[in-house]
C-alpha cells in the first residue's frame, strides 16, 4: 500500500506545479481563471470535442475522472483508420497484436491483457459486450466514434474490464437522407468498396440506416516451397439499423451487423529467419482463415422526468475454422485444424436519474445515479487437430474438444454527490456471479491409443467497488483520483500437458491520478494520468508444445507508469496531436516450474514506452475546394513475447496521406508504414525447442487512391 501512495501524493505536487496560477488563487465565487495570452495567429474555434459514453451517460470527455480517449468519425476519416489496431496506435500504453486469423487479436492496456482465454480488455459494441477475443476485431466502418477507457471499468462493465474497455459505437440513422460511396484502390491488389445510406421512412418517426463494404488483398508473404502468396485477405461487412422514436420520450433502435471473411493461411515462421529474410516463408501445407458473425441488438431508451430507462437485447453467433502448417517448415510434419464457434445471448436493464437532471441535495449539492442488472449465457464449442505425419515416436492423430456453457449475473450501482459545482465524489459497487461448465475430451493416437473425457463445473462470485474524487479548481480545469478493483473469473483450458484443465480468477486493484486542462480557449487539451496496478493470478497465455497456448495463473504482478495525451488547433489550419505513454509492468512473484524465478521479469506485451505524433495542414484552393497534408508517426517501445524475457520487438511506423476536396467529393493518396520498417509483431516459442521463437512480420510498405463522395 506505502508504494502506490508515495507515488501518488508525489505526483499531487507535481501536478498542482502545472495548474494556472489563476486556477489555483481562485476563490468560491470564480468560476473561470483570467484568459491565458493568445498567440498571434490563434483561430476563433476551440479544437472539437467528442462526447463519449464511458459512464453511460453522454458526456464531454473532459467531464470524466478518469483515462478516456475518444476517436471521432471525422478523425476515423481524417487519418484512414480502418481498423481498431490502427485507433489503437493513438492511445498511451495499448498494445494490441494480431495473427492472420482477425479471431486471434488480442489488447494489451497498461500491461494487462490475455492472449488465449477470454480478455483482460473487454470489447463493446453498441453496448453489447463481446465475450472473447473472437467476434472483436471488426472494421471500423460506418461508425460514430471509438472509444478506448483505460484502468478497470468493473463497476458498469463487469467482467473481464480490468484493464480497461474498448467500445465501438456505430453512427444512427439519419434523419435525412444520406449517401457515402468510397473507393480505394491499393498496393497488393487491395480493393475497398463501401456504401452506405441511411434516411426517413417516416418522417419524425422512423428512420433506416443500411451500410456494406468488401475488402480484398493479396497476401504480404511469400511461401518459397510453393511460390504462393499465404496471408491473403477477402471480406464482406454489412450493418442494417433502424431508429423508432415513437414519442418524445422514447427511443428504439434496433442493429444487424455481419461478417464473411475469408482470408489465406498464417504467415508464420522462425522469427531470426522474418528479420533476416522478411515476408518470406518455408512451408509444405497452406491453410486457410474462415470466420462469420451474425449479431442483432435491440436497444430502448425510455426518457422520463427525473428516471431514465434502458434496455439492451442481444444476439450473437459466430464461428471459426483455422488450419495451419504446425512444424512451420517444409517438411511434412504436423498439420494443425481449430475451430471455434460460440452463441450467446445478452440483457441488459438499468435505471438512471434524468440526463442531466440530477436529484437536488442542497442549494449547493447534488446527486446522479445509475443501477441495473446484466445477464447472459453463452454456449461454446471448441476443437483443435494435430494431424501429426512424421514424428519421433511415429503417426497419429490428437485431438482436443470441449463444450462450454457460462452463465452469468451482474448488479450494479453507483451513485455521483456533486458539490459547490466543483467537487464530485463518485462510489460503485458491482456484484459479478457465474457458473462455467465444460465437457472435455482428449483423444490420440500418436503413439499410442489414449481417449480421456472429463466434465467440470465451478462458479465464481466477487463484488467489486469503485471510489473517485474529481475537483475543478476553474473552468476546463479537473484533477481527480480513483481507486477501483478489476476482476477476471477463472475457467478451463481446452487441453493441458499436465492434465489440469482448470485455471483460477484473475483480480486487480488500481490506483489513478489524473489531470485535465483546457488552455486558450479550448483550443488546446492536456490530459494527464499516473496509475499503479496490483493484481494477483494474473492469467498468462503460456505455450504448450503439444496442446498450444494454454492459460495459467501467473502469482503477483504489478504495472506503473504516466500517460500523457496533448491536441492543439495551433491555427485555422494547422492542428497537432501527441500521446505517450511509459509502463514498467513486471512480474513481482511467479515460478512457473521449480527451480524458475521469473520475478522482476517483464510482462509480455507490455512496452516500455508507447508514443504517437500526428500533424495534419490544410486550406483553400480555387472554385471552393479545399487541401490537406497529414503526416503520423507511432513508436513502439521495446516489449517481450513471453514471460522469460526471451525474446523481444521494438517497431517506429511512419505515415502520410494527402488529398483534396470539392463539395461532395474527396480525393486521397496515402502510404502506411512509410519506410518499409521491418518487425515482428507478435510470436510465441518455437515448439521444437529451438530457443527461437515463431511469429508474423507486420505488414509492410503499403500505398493506394481513395475516393469518397457524401451526398
Amino acid at each position: 500500500m506505502a508504494r502506490p501512495l508515495a507515488m501518488i501524493a508525489s505526483a499531487a505536487a507535481w501536478i498542482l506545479l502545472l495548474l494556472p496560477v489563476q486556477a489555483r488563487q481562485a476563490g468560491p465565487d470564480e468560476s473561470a481563471p483570467a484568459e491565458a495570452p493568445q498567440p498571434p495567429d490563434a483561430p476563433a474555434q476551440a479544437t472539437e470535442e467528442t462526447l463519449v459514453t464511458a459512464r453511460k451517460v453522454q458526456e464531454r470527455a473532459s467531464d470524466v475522472p478518469g483515462s478516456v480517449s475518444a476517436v471521432s468519425s471525422s478523425l476515423l476519416l481524417d487519418a484512414g483508420l480502418t481498423s481498431v489496431r490502427d485507433a489503437s496506435l493513438r492511445v498511451p500504453n495499448l498494445l494490441m497484436t494480431e495473427f492472420t486469423s482477425r479471431r486471434l487479436s488480442f489488447p494489451f492496456l497498461r500491461g494487462i491483457g490475455s492472449g488465449q482465454g477470454e480478455p483482460g480488455v473487454v470489447t463493446y459494441v453498441d453496448g453489447v459486450p463481446q465475450l472473447t477475443t473472437g467476434s472483436t476485431n471488426l472494421p471500423l466502418f460506418g461508425l460514430e466514434r471509438v472509444e478506448f477507457l483505460r484502468g478497470p471499468q468493473g463497476t458498469l462493465y463487469g467482467r473481464n474490464s480490468l484493464g480497461g474497455v474498448l467500445h465501438l459505437i456505430s453512427a444512427p440513422p439519419s434523419v435525412r437522407h444520406e449517401l457515402d460511396a468510397s473507393a480505394t484502390l491499393g498496393s497488393y491488389d487491395q480493393q475497398d468498396f463501401g456504401l452506405s445510406w441511411s434516411g426517413p421512412v417516416v418522417p419524425g418517426e422512423l428512420s433506416l440506416g443500411v451500410s456494406g463494404l468488401y475488402s480484398a488483398r493479396d497476401g504480404y508473404t511469400t511461401n518459397r516451397f510453393s511460390g504462393n502468396d499465404v496471408d491473403s485477405r477477402e471480406s464482406f461487412f454489412g450493418r442494417v439499423q433502424a431508429l423508432w422514436t415513437p414519442g418524445d420520450r422514447d427511443e428504439v433502435r434496433f442493429s444487424l451487423h455481419g461478417e464473411r471473411a475469408r482470408d489465406g493461411g498464417f504467415a508464420l515462421g522462425l522469427v531470426s529467419e522474418l528479420l533476416h529474410d522478411p515476408r518470406r516463408i518455408d512451408q509444405d501445407f497452406e491453410g486457410r482463415v474462415d470466420r462469420d458473425i451474425v449479431a442483432p441488438s435491440l436497444t430502448w431508451r425510455r426518457f422520463g422526468d427525473s428516471i431514465d430507462f434502458t434496455s439492451i437485447t442481444a444476439y450473437e453467433t459466430w464461428d471459426a475454422f483455422e488450419s495451419s502448417d504446425f512444424d512451420f517448415s517444409p517438411v511434412d510434419g504436423v498439420v494443425r485444424t481449430t475451430t471455434e464457434g460460440q452463441d450467446y445471448v445478452y440483457q441488459e436493464l438499468r435505471l438512471s436519474s434524468a440526463q442531466g437532471r440530477p436529484i437536488p441535495l442542497s442549494a449547493s449539492a447534488d446527486l446522479a445515479w445509475l443501477g441495473g442488472l446484466s445477464l447472459f449465457y453463452a454456449n461454446s464449442e471448441r476443437s483443435a487437430v494435430n494431424d501429426v505425419h512424421n514424428s519421433p515416436i511415429g503417426a497419429g492423430v490428437q485431438t482436443s474438444s470441449g463444450d462450454f456453457e457460462d452463465l452469468g449475473l451482474g448488479l450494479f450501482g453507483q451513485a455521483t454527490a456533486t458539490l459547490d459545482e466543483r467537487l464530485d465524489l463518485t462510489a460503485g459497487v458491482r456484484f459479478d456471479t457465474e457458473l462455467k461448465q465444460a465437457d472435455l475430451r482428449n483423444t490420440s493416437t500418436l503413439g499410442g491409443s489414449v481417449d480421456v473425457s472429463d466434465s467440470l463445473e465451478e462458479d465464481f462470485s466477487r463484488a467489486v467497488p469503485q471510489l473517485s474524487a474529481a475537483y475543478r479548481p476553474a473552468q476546463g480545469c479537473m484533477l481527480y483520483g480513483s481507486v477501483s478493483m478489476g476482476y477476471k473469473a477463472g475457467g478451463f483450458n481446452l487441453s493441458s500437458g499436465e492434465g489440469d484443465y482448470a485455471f483460477g480468477p484473475e483480480t486487480t486493484v488500481s490506483y489513478e491520478l489524473g489531470y485535465k486542462q483546457a488552455l486558450w480557449r479550448e483550443r488546446l487539451n492536456l490530459r494527464l494520468a499516473l496509475f499503479y496496478v496490483d493484481w494477483r493470478d494474473m492469467q498468462l497465455t503460456v505455450f504448450d508444445p503439444l496442446a498450444g497456448g494454454i492459460v495459467d495463473n501467473a502469482g503477483q504482478s504489478s504495472s506503473q507508469g504516466v500517460e500523457l495525451e496533448l491536441d492543439a488547433r495551433v491555427t485555422e489550419h494547422l492542428t497537432l496531436f501527441t500521446a505517450f505513454g511509459s509502463a514498467d509492468a513486471t512480474f513481482d512473484e511467479y515460478s512457473p516450474a521449480p527451480g524458475i524465478d521469473l520475478a522482476g521479469k517483464r510482462l509480455p506485451f507490455a512496452p516500455e514506452t508507447t508514443w504517437s505524433l500526428a500533424a495534419q495542414y490544410g486550406g483553400e484552393l480555387a472554385s471552393r475546394s479545399r487541401w490537406f497534408l497529414r503526416g503520423e508517426y507511432v513508436m513502439i517501445g521495446e516489449f517481450f513475447y513471453d514471460a522469460a524475457n526471451r525474446g523481444s520487438e521494438r517497431y517506429d511506423l511512419a505515415s502520410f496521406r494527402a488529398g483534396v476536396e470539392r463539395g461532395p467529393l474527396r480525393l486521397e493518396t496515402w502510404i502506411k508504414n512509410a519506410f518499409d520498417e521491418v518487425y515482428v509483431p507478435i510470436a510465441f516459442p518455437d515448439p521444437s525447442g529451438s530457443g527461437d521463437f515463431i511469429g508474423e512480420n507486420g505488414a509492410p510498405m503499403t500505398w493506394g487512391v481513395t475516393l469518397r463522395g457524401s451526398w
